[in-house]
């Protein structure tokens, strides 16, 4: 389908005058240009296929919408497949694909890298091109390409949490980048924690063993860390502490499990309200900076109210269904 035809279709499905014909067009362009990779979201109640389709071609209506603003007159119009970002995650995710335009035969050349950020309410499950597995908890962002070209597997960790299942590959290693520090692997499991806010990386190990290399200190051999042990850097003063870890606890977010260790109780009522679409009012400002260490589960909000409450000494009120008041 040549670029053109694409933009009357897409415009025409987003007047409502598109034919079924038309629409099935459209469709099949959708299925073609994202076939060979998959994500997966790791949720009780996931996006179906249609309902994917309609996500990206309201990201697309925007675009065009954008382009027809920005566009001066009597210029000819920019091929809306060079403005695309082709979309395929099954959860509120964005990905944008990178392209190369050779003037020469009319092509677009993609290069295979993907930015994918995480809904704010669920944790999303990625399937790399050679077998790997990532999970991202919510809110992350991660960059990867879609195949692996060259010697060394390379993604990174823009922001947040990520636990990774990898693939042993001997004359390949699997290399994650972070701001401030990189994890370099054969085939293991392991977590890594890099919420800038929080001014510390955190990479635990499950299974096999890891090598750490610093940033800032690019020289220095790396620090090598096996199953059940764990480091934390310190983004401000470059410390660095090594530890044994829970391993119980690693990954049990992956799982849709909330785990806090000594956590404000500010940011575990946060991660309770995006859970659970609700809102808790907090009277006394102070129990906010009161610490907790806890894992939950998938229990009711009102159990999980109620071994909080019992845990800190407040007393809470559940308002509404989508209300709750502690004091």
């Amino acid at each position: 389908m040549s670029t053109n035809e694409l933009k009357r279709l897409a415009e025409k499905y987003f007047e409502g005058t598109a034919s079924e014909q038309e629409k099935q067009q459209l469709h099949q362009w959708y299925d073609t240009t994202n076939d060979g990779w998959v994500e997966v979201v790791n949720t009780a109640s996931p996006e179906d296929e249609e309902q994917v389709k309609q996500r990206i071609y309201k990201n697309l209506q925007k675009r065009i919408q954008l382009e027809k603003e920005m566009q001066p007159a009597q210029v000819r119009p920019i091929s809306l497949r060079r403005i695309l970002l082709p979309v395929a995650s099954i959860a509120a995710i964005l990905l944008a694909g990178i392209f190369i335009f050779r003037s020469a035969d009319q092509q677009v050349i993609p290069i295979e890298k993907h930015v994918v950020k995480a809904p704010s309410n669920k944790v999303i499950q990625i399937l790399l091109a050679d077998g790997s597995k990532v999970w991202l908890n919510a809110g992350s962002i991660f960059k990867y390409p879609k195949t692996f070209n060259g010697k060394v597997r390379e993604v990174e960790l823009i922001e947040g949490r990520a636990f990774f299942d990898i693939k042993h590959m001997t004359n390949h290693p699997f290399l994650v980048k972070t701001h401030n520090l990189n994890v370099t692997v054969l085939g293991t499991s392991f977590d890594v924690r890099s919420y800038q806010r929080e001014g510390k990386t955190k990479v635990s190990v499950v299974t096999g063993k890891v090598g750490i290399t610093l940033l800032n200190e690019p020289k220095k051999p790396a620090i090598m860390l096996l199953a059940k042990e764990e480091i934390v850097l310190n983004t401000t003063t470059k410390h660095v502490a090594k530890a044994q870890t829970k391993e119980a606890v690693v990954n049990l977010w992956c799982k849709d499990v909330l785990v806090f260790e000594q956590e404000d109780l500010s940011n575990v009522f946060k991660a309770i309200e995006k859970k659970y679409n609700t809102k808790i009012t907090v009277t006394d400002k102070d129990l906010l900076k009161e610490r907790i260490s806890i894992t939950l589960g998938n229990q009711r909000l009102d159990t999980i109210m109620e071994i909080l409450s019992f845990t800190k000494h407040f007393n809470y009120k559940m308002a509404n269904d989508s209300t709750v008041v502690v004091k």
